[in-house]
């Protein structure tokens, strides 16, 4: 029920986004950028179904794990809620957004080709936009998604047999883990300081 009802939100979201219908300029970036995220979203879940049929291993790490590896360093350096106010970000990333959440999902969840290594990053990733985007329901929804992750079907259980069961990864690593906690506290300071100031002026 939990995952129907985050999912959906999910889904409305960008369905909103959706009904503001751009013109000019911006409807030519909209195209472009909606086009483009579909056409990388769908070339690297291409590339991880190659390398699990074939079961090749690149010398330089898999394409889909060293996007994802610097998205990732990338988003860990923005300032504390650089995503938070949706009021100053444009419907267009607002919807980008909701599809890299999506996008990430897929590459976390159990149907995925990913390795270890890729459903570790795709979580990291996901973990750190929820966390500059400064709401509740973001962090709700990260909760969600690693639950349904670590947990195995028991038709997948019967269906192996006596095969050794892969151990199950951690999810986010110690120094992701102690990045985000960091982040949430220099948001917090910053969001005091800025009530402060407001309450201060508004005495004087």
């Amino acid at each position: 029920m939990v995952v129907d009802t985050l999912a959906a939100k999910a889904v409305d979201d960008r369905r909103r986004m959706d009904d503001h219908s751009p013109t000019g300029t911006d409807a030519l970036l909209e195209v472009a950028v909606k086009t483009g995220l579909n056409l990388v979203f769908g070339l690297l879940h291409q590339n991880l179904s190659f390398e699990r049929q074939l079961g090749y291993q690149p010398t330089g790490g898999s394409i889909c794990n060293n996007v994802l590896q610097t998205a990732l360093d990338i988003v860990m350096t923005f300032e504390p809620l650089s995503l938070a106010d949706k009021r100053r970000l444009p419907p267009l990333a607002v919807t980008s957004l909701a599809e890299v959440t999506l996008f990430l999902r897929s590459i976390v969840s159990q149907q995925s080709c990913a390795d270890t290594s890729g459903r570790r990053l795709a979580a990291e990733l996901m973990l750190a936009v929820a966390t500059q985007r400064g709401s509740l329901r973001y962090l709700l929804e990260w909760i969600e998604m690693a639950l349904c992750a670590a947990v195995r079907r028991e038709t997948d259980s019967f269906s192996e047999g006596f095969v050794e069961e892969e151990p199950q990864p951690r999810m986010i690593t110690h120094a992701t883990f102690v990045a985000v906690l960091s982040q949430m506290k220099k948001a917090m300071v910053c969001t005091f300081l800025m009530n402060w100031t407001d309450a201060f002026c508004g005495v004087l």
